[in-house]
């Protein structure tokens, strides 16, 4: 009796046996996921339309695997959920089913009760903050960007302190005028883009606005 009740105790809060006798853990008991683990698993557009909707909601409660697919369906085919076809959601449905979900799942982005075919945000996805730039990237970076602009802006200051030709034309304080509003400029686009390109955003994820 004494060794069942630890093997019981052992398998309490959070854990539970797969049929094969091996212990798994759920749910927000689940190990914390490191953040290359997010990154690969927000790798593929389906699971980051997946969990876009999910952070959109704002009850914290469990959403219907078909209801979930319908929305990504349609995020995908570019049209409002009562306008797609059956194989359309169908197709989304039985990947989000078999594969994305479950992949979610085993990160602890989101518990899903297969049984009753629900998905749930856990903490850690509810928290997660993620910048697509990062996940699919674009053809100039940010980082690459303000990189590129420092250079140039730094050029133009050497160049108007040292009277170079043509910048002489232009009094010191035009072109400190002209390198602080080009930062300014640059950095409120940043912010914007940075907003508007996270996962959970309002609207459609980022990707299908600019598709």
């Amino acid at each position: 009796m004494g060794a069942k009740n630890t093997a019981d105790e052992s398998t309490s809060g959070g854990a539970a046996m797969t049929d094969d006798g091996a212990q798994t853990v759920e749910g927000d008991q689940a190990q914390t996921p490191e953040l290359g683990d997010v990154y690969e698993a927000l790798s593929n557009r389906r699971r980051r339309f997946a969990l876009h909707h999910l952070k959109q909601l704002d009850e914290e409660q469990p959403v219907d695997i078909s209801t979930l697919s319908t929305q990504v369906a349609a995020w995908e085919n570019g049209t409002d959920p009562e306008q797609l076809g059956y194989a359309d959601r169908k197709n989304v449905h039985t990947s989000l089913y078999q594969f994305h979900v479950p992949k979610m799942d085993d990160l602890g982005l989101v518990n899903y009760d297969r049984s009753r075919g629900t998905v749930e945000l856990t903490q850690y996805g509810r928290d997660v903050d993620v910048y697509l730039e990062a996940v699919y990237g674009r053809e100039i970076p940010w980082a690459t960007y303000f990189l590129l602009l420092s250079v140039v802006m730094t050029g133009v200051a050497v160049a108007a302190w040292a009277d170079a030709p043509l910048f002489d034309l232009v009094s010191d304080g035009s072109w400190t005028l002209f390198v602080a509003v080009s930062f300014l400029v640059s950095s409120a686009a940043y912010a914007y883009s940075n907003r508007s390109m996270r996962v959970g955003s309002e609207g459609s994820p980022p990707e299908v606005e600019t598709e």
